[in-house]
């Protein structure tokens, strides 16, 4: 995995150009923790095998839920989807075809420190017929793109990546020890005194809450940041 330091907004828009040269599809993901690149399944323990817990989840979900669905016919990837979206972990992780919005999700995270974007060439892992495929067995970490079917998913520029439970190394392995995305993946990371600035340059460029959340709380949120002496 290469490694970067961005100690302000232009460095990191210095850092995000050369992946253009690099290949067709770059995903990035913005987290203020170092490393650990493992769906929210998996982090309490990552030696759990927990698929048949998911789908008995997905199962209730679509029982319990059906009244506030949309599609009450929704495949088991599309209520994946949907239960990552609403908080229920899942064996996704989520990320953006668009690295601002993780600089954004990176740098306005409540968690003290040094911010981390992450960076993934992701031309070999795509998978297009992901959504005809049962997404509890597939061999290997793929990458798609969802349906543009909710506000979030269209302004955040969503993708994410579907991880498997190594029947082999019994976990779910890390992607940045994965033999397959570890050489593929790029961390740039961002000074803990750098994050406050990033973030109002990133409003300047029309980046925030606002945006990223386009509804009520994420415009409430934006409004706090906004004005925190109100």
């Amino acid at each position: 995995m290469r490694m970067e330091t961005a100690i302000d907004f232009g460095a990191f828009i210095h850092h995000t150009e050369v992946f253009e040269f690099i290949g067709e599809i770059t995903i990035f993901r913005g987290q203020a923790v170092k490393g650990n690149l493992v769906p929210s399944i998996a982090r309490m323990n990552a030696a759990a095998d927990t698929t048949e817990q998911e789908k008995r989840q997905l199962a209730q979900l679509a029982l319990l839920g059906a009244s506030l669905m949309p599609d009450t016919n929704a495949s088991d990837l599309e209520l994946l989807i949907l239960a990552q979206h609403f908080g229920l972990k899942t064996r996704l992780l989520d990320w953006t075809s668009n690295p601002l919005a993780a600089l954004w999700f990176a740098c306005a995270d409540t968690h003290p420190g040094d911010a981390y974007v992450y960076a993934l060439d992701a031309d070999t892992l795509l998978d297009g017929d992901v959504y005809k495929k049962d997404p509890f067995n597939t061999s290997e970490t793929r990458v798609f793109q969802p349906r543009l079917n909710n506000v979030r998913i269209i302004a955040q520029h969503s993708w994410f990546t579907l991880h498997q439970y190594s029947i082999e190394s019994k976990e779910f392995i890390k992607l940045e020890s994965n033999p397959a995305t570890q050489d593929r993946l790029t961390e740039i990371q961002i000074p803990a005194g750098s994050r406050a600035g990033v973030l109002r340059s990133l409003d300047r460029h029309g980046i925030s809450s606002r945006t990223l959340l386009p509804d009520l709380p994420g415009l409430c949120q934006y409004l706090n940041w906004k004005y925190p002496g109100a």
